[in-house]
């Protein structure tokens, strides 16, 4: 694993959440450490989001790119639970923490 410094921006309809820190990038996978709204801690992956990132040209170490991820969604409607499938879309920046 190596160390990187981060920057992952949720993109939706109405909403911009982002994230920064510093994490690790395995040849796959970003891997970060974050805080749910209950306060407790979780490690988050971002299952092959690598492959995804390009270098920046006139930047070294650096690197970025975009995923789209699809989750299931159980919602209550009309007294009966539906599930739908969500899109999400993320922008990722990091550059190589070790060099």
């Amino acid at each position: 694993m190596t160390k990187v410094v981060y920057s992952v921006t949720r993109s939706g309809k109405s909403d911009f959440t982002k994230i920064t820190g510093i994490g690790y990038k395995t040849d796959k996978d970003l891997i970060i450490a974050c805080v749910g709204k209950n306060g407790k801690p979780y490690i988050r992956v971002f299952e092959d989001c690598i492959k995804e990132c390009h270098s920046i040209p006139s930047r070294p170490n650096e690197y970025k790119g975009s995923i789209t991820e699809y989750r299931e969604v159980e919602f209550e409607k009309n007294g009966s639970y539906e599930i739908r499938e969500i899109e999400l879309e993320y922008d990722i920046w990091y550059k190589l923490a070790d060099k």
